[in-house]
């Protein structure tokens, strides 16, 4: 059955391939080939963060048979490994899932997009906020490459015996970084015009890149180019106005001075930059690497940003924390058995 799956979706992905080059031959000119090419892509990009139950052998033809998949916890690679994945969670473990495309951008072969997500799994219901990156393989509309950012504390905090872990957890690490925060511990811390469009966009990507990029030596650098109504969001904390942004940069510094974070991918699309990333460190004295994704948006026709969101996992940085560690990795575990279908996992008696 398997080997019927994967020859149907090789098959399907020929079609799709000849279907993008026949273009070339149907259409009169390039830059009509490169619109209807750019409007098809912007399409199988949201048809593949919405599918719903029902939908799996729908968009299955849209990834390669070399398909490689990353989130928080699960890599998958191939199409085969990649169609058990798909059947698990969403036919099996999540059948009322529902995701929304909130922001999106697409340059060349690389469409990026943030979503809110609802349903429940395995019975349990949550919501979660993330984004998403997919890769295209030059002129066809087949994704080679998908990496989804989200934190999976947004489920552990809706499961019994975890959801206490991560509520300590989250208030923890507001009590260090948030000025805002009413904080139920001791203190770990304390750390008291349009331009032209070509200028623009090199001070765009230079502002974007920059607050993404932020390190104990530069971080005051940044903010200069935060607006008056200016927002922050990350898995955990919500910032409000460049004032208490300020003083929680200072914090999270102060806290974590080796941190660093390198950008990978970046696009930059109507005053909307997104980049993925790594950031490596330690927080409080705990190692840490971890992949994530932001969004920052800037001002119409301006380099101040009046919003910016850091998608991570927070598991990445509880497990540098021994008595952290098991409970994540006991979590990755149960998500891995329930929706990885190469994951050895034993069954039950």
């Amino acid at each position: 059955m398997r080997k019927m799956i994967k020859a149907f979706t090789m098959l399907a992905g020929i079609v799709l391939m000849t279907q993008a080059c026949s273009y070339i031959d149907k259409i009169g000119g390039k830059a009509d080939l490169l619109d209807r090419l750019h409007e098809k892509r912007l399409e199988v990009g949201r048809a593949l963060l919405e599918v719903t139950s029902g939908g799996v052998d729908d968009v299955l033809p849209y990834y390669s048979h070399d398909i490689e998949y990353h989130d928080p916890i699960v890599d998958i690679y191939g199409i085969e490994h990649m169609t058990g994945f798909l059947n698990q969670l969403i036919e099996d473990s999540s059948p009322d899932l529902r995701t929304i495309v909130v922001d999106e951008t697409l340059i060349d072969d690389i469409y990026s997009a943030t979503w809110i997500m609802d349903g429940s799994f395995n019975g349990i219901p949550y919501e979660a906020k993330g984004i998403s990156i997919f890769k295209f393989k030059p002129n066809t509309f087949q994704v080679y490459y998908q990496r989804d950012y989200y934190s999976e504390g947004d489920i552990m905090a809706t499961i019994d015996g975890m959801d206490d872990l991560m509520a300590v957890f989250r208030a923890q690490y507001r009590c260090v970084v948030d000025p805002t925060f009413d904080c139920p511990f001791p203190p770990v811390s304390a750390v008291n015009q349009l331009k032209s469009s070509k200028k623009l966009l090199k001070e765009q990507l230079s502002v974007g890149r920059q607050l993404v990029e932020m390190h104990a030596g530069n971080w005051t650098e940044v903010l200069p180019f935060l607006s008056d109504n200016y927002e922050y969001h990350d898995p955990i904390v919500d910032i409000v106005g460049p004032e208490t942004m300020t003083q929680f940069l200072a914090r999270l510094f102060a806290g974590s001075s080796n941190l660093y974070t390198i950008v990978e991918d970046e696009t930059l699309v109507d005053d909307i930059y997104m980049a993925t990333w790594t950031m490596t460190g330690s927080f409080n004295g705990a190692e840490f690497s971890a992949p994530g994704m932001s969004i920052v948006k800037f001002v119409d026709g301006t380099s101040d940003v009046y919003y910016s969101r850091d998608y991570y996992s927070e598991g990445d940085i509880m497990l540098g924390i021994p008595e952290l560690a098991e409970a994540v990795m006991g979590f990755r575990y149960y998500y891995l058995c329930a929706v990885d279908p190469q994951y050895d996992c034993p069954t039950a008696p």
